[in-house]
């Protein structure tokens, strides 16, 4: 009997320290990748640019991403990076080069491998005034 009782004591002592090591590796585990370069940078709407992003940290099991965010003009690319992880894109694809042509508030896209994600309106700030710019995008799937 004392042997039973203490299997069931082992089982769940075993089950609870499981369960507190998946909720700390779920925890302190990222939730987006950080990214790995800006690939470009186009000019949009008068102080504005849209940052093409390489998320390549997948590994070899992982496709690379390219995540497309709108923002004000930054600095430097360090600065584009930094910001980009407080930010949602308006594309995420695994294609590169989407940006094909700026006229004035409205940008053309075009893609030719999997949408993880679009939104065709996107906003940026800019000296405290709220910019909008519009987005078209052209997708064909191989």
């Amino acid at each position: 009997m004392q042997n039973q009782r203490a299997i069931k004591w082992a089982f769940w002592g075993l089950l609870v320290i499981c369960l507190l090591q998946a909720l700390y590796i779920f925890i302190s585990s990222p939730f987006r990748p950080d990214p790995s370069k800006v690939v470009s940078a186009t000019n949009v709407s008068g102080g504005g640019a849209v940052y093409e992003l390489l998320y390549d940290t997948g590994g070899a099991t992982v496709a690379d991403t390219y995540r497309y965010f709108l923002m004000e003009v930054q600095s430097s690319d360090e600065a584009v990076l930094e910001k980009s992880k407080k930010m949602e894109p308006f594309l995420v694809t695994k294609s590169g080069n989407a940006v094909r042509e700026v006229t004035g508030d409205k940008v053309k896209l075009k893609t030719n491998n999997t949408i993880y994600k679009f939104v065709n309106i996107s906003i940026f700030k800019l000296n405290g005034e709220i910019q909008i710019v519009r987005f078209e995008l052209d997708a064909t799937v191989p």
